[in-house]
């Protein structure tokens, strides 16, 4: 534990380059191509604009990790289904999954207006209470 509360006293310009070339090192080794330390720096870029435009990052990196899982299980069920959505809204416990998804995909269209028409509410409620 002191060794990593040790890492903490270095400093931030040190610290960086280090980081940066163990990651290019890392990137490197897994197939021995450039194109890896590449996509690492594109990646290290989009990250960085994701957190100065004050982006959450664990939606981004939980997308790339489950993403591959999530496809090859659609991928199973429409074969399992012959091409058909249905399978997706059918069950009970798909459906349901299936639709709290697409209502937390629509919600972020669907709250403006429902503020518009709570705000009317709430103006035309204190109208008739004068």
């Amino acid at each position: 534990m002191p060794l990593f509360a040790a890492i903490l006293r270095i400093p931030f310009a040190i610290l960086t380059p280090l980081i940066v070339a163990i990651c290019a090192v890392g990137a490197y080794s897994v197939h021995g191509s450039m194109i890896d330390v590449w996509y690492m720096l594109v990646f290290g870029v989009i990250g960085y604009v994701f957190k100065k435009l004050d982006y959450p990052l664990a939606p981004l990196v939980l997308a790339l990790v489950l993403g591959d899982l999530a496809e090859n299980a659609l991928r199973q069920s429409l074969i399992m289904s012959q091409g058909s959505l249905a399978i997706l809204f059918t069950r009970p416990i798909s459906g349901v999954i299936s639709a709290v998804a697409i209502f937390f995909f629509a919600l972020p269209i669907i709250t403006p207006y429902w503020r518009r028409v709570r705000a009317r509410a709430l103006g035309a409620g204190a109208r008739q209470e004068t």
